[in-house]
């Protein structure tokens, strides 16, 4: 009986000592900051709650002003905007430019590691994708772009600078600064005028 005892209590020993052993270690002070700081990365917040009330279906005025010579050309088109992965917003937009048929896609987010908007555009007009990064001003309802994109005329990058208005929950600008092919100076080459519908 004494050595069923023994026997009993050896087992015992040698579970508990294979159980210790796969028992993961708790992470190290390094490890956990760099785990906390993941988590802050990943986390929405008030901006991202913002970018949510962007979506909807809009009503969209385009004047589009590539020639100061010449008279704007004003457009009507219609943008859906859903939320994606509860923190970013993806526009699609169709309608007409230049007389012609468009369609384009945007996603803008917040990156919390680099503290700015940032956006994509693709459209049919092109075959680039189009990168910007953007700052808000104190009341959060300005958000200024600079932005990358193929100039066709160039065949090189060319800066265009963005300017997107929070008027209220129901209606939303967008202005485009660029400068024209052969111009040095920057001009508002395009407004958008966003009514919710």
């Amino acid at each position: 009986m004494k050595r069923l005892f023994v026997l009993a209590a050896v087992a015992l020993s040698v579970t508990t000592a294979a159980f210790a052993a796969e028992t993961p270690k708790a992470p190290s002070a390094e490890q956990q900051a760099m785990m906390e700081k993941m988590t802050k990365a990943a986390t929405p917040g008030p901006q991202h709650e913002m970018l949510k009330k962007m979506a909807g279906e809009w009503n969209a005025t385009v004047t589009l002003q590539m020639d100061p010579s010449q008279p704007p050309s004003v457009e009507q088109s219609t943008s859906t905007v859903t939320v994606v992965m509860d923190r970013y917003c993806q526009e699609v937009v169709t309608g007409q430019m230049m007389g012609q048929p468009f369609s384009g896609m945007g996603l803008t987010g917040y990156d919390n590691v680099l503290g700015k908007y940032v956006s994509t555009w693709i459209d049919n007009m092109g075959t680039g994708i189009m990168t910007s990064q953007g700052t808000a001003d104190a009341s959060g309802k300005v958000i200024t772009f600079i932005g990358t994109a193929s100039d066709p005329v160039t065949g090189k990058p060319s800066k265009v600078r963005m300017v997107s208005t929070i008027v209220d929950d129901d209606h939303h600008t967008l202005d485009m600064y660029s400068v024209p092919p052969g111009g040095k100076k920057e001009m508002k080459t395009m407004n958008i005028e966003y009514s919710r519908k």
